[in-house]
């Protein structure tokens, strides 16, 4: 009888193997590892390239997400009018120091790319335990680029034809609104990464299939439409809903 169970211990590893844990890989072209997730976490579709085991979140409805608010980005640099407000309480360089309000300012930092696709509640949750770990600094994303609607999370920019929606509405950069509010509360400055070298969360490579069709990786940094199309996203300002000023 000793050894039944070591047997039946190895018949439940593979099972466990086969899954793919909180925030890890679990679909996608190309993909060969686990599609299922581990429990708590339900594997989320990403783009054609990426899907993704995030955290299940519970809600008091069963209501579909409202439809998004958005604008239409131009392809093409506009000319901008008017005053930029002046940016106060930013890092600044000071010889081979970082400094905030005058006083040097240490980075103690950690990747948070997540965040904007969490819960308030969470959000608020995943700071409270960033300070409590002593760390200064936030790096997370400011972008998710996505060429159908999607029903789950935060996307930021809907291409279709070659066009980009912004999606301003609480499925949008309000998302990203609240993660900005929340690290303004909690004393965290962030590091925003406004596209991505690869393709999980659309990242260049959207750019390129949309403006520049049969273009390589690289053009994103020399095809003209590209480049005015990503200027003209990382240009854009939205009124933060939830603290009234200036998110980008």
């Amino acid at each position: 009888m000793k050894y039944i169970l070591p047997a039946a211990v190895l018949l439940v590893l593979p099972l466990v193997s086969a899954q793919s844990p909180v925030w890890g890989q679990c679909g996608g072209i190309g993909w060969s590892g686990a599609t299922t997730c581990v429990a708590g976490s339900v594997c989320t579709y990403s783009n054609d390239y990426y899907s993704q085991c995030l955290p299940v979140t519970t809600s008091s409805t069963s209501e579909a997400p409202p439809p998004p608010t958005s604008t239409v980005l131009p392809t093409s640099t506009s000319t901008r009018t008017g005053s930029t407000p002046t940016s106060t309480g930013f890092v600044k360089v000071s010889g081979q120091k970082f400094t905030l309000g005058g006083s040097e300012y240490i980075v103690a930092g950690t990747n948070a790319y997540w965040l904007a696709q969490q819960s308030n509640a969470d959000i608020d949750k995943a700071f409270d335990d960033i300070v409590a770990a002593g760390l200064t600094t936030v790096r997370t994303w400011g972008f998710n680029d996505v060429t159908a609607v999607q029903n789950y999370g935060a996307y930021y920019q809907l291409w279709s034809n070659g066009k980009a929606t912004l999606n301003t509405g609480p499925n949008g950069l309000d998302r990203f609104d609240y993660v900005v509010q929340s690290a303004k509360s909690h004393g965290v400055r962030l590091i925003v990464t406004l596209t991505n070298n690869w393709s999980d969360y659309g990242g260049m490579d959207v750019y390129v299939s949309q403006l520049n069709s049969g273009g390589t990786h690289d053009t994103f940094y020399t095809n003209a439409k590209v480049i005015s199309a990503y200027e003209n996203y990382i240009q854009v300002r939205t009124a933060n809903q939830h603290f009234g000023s200036d998110t980008f």
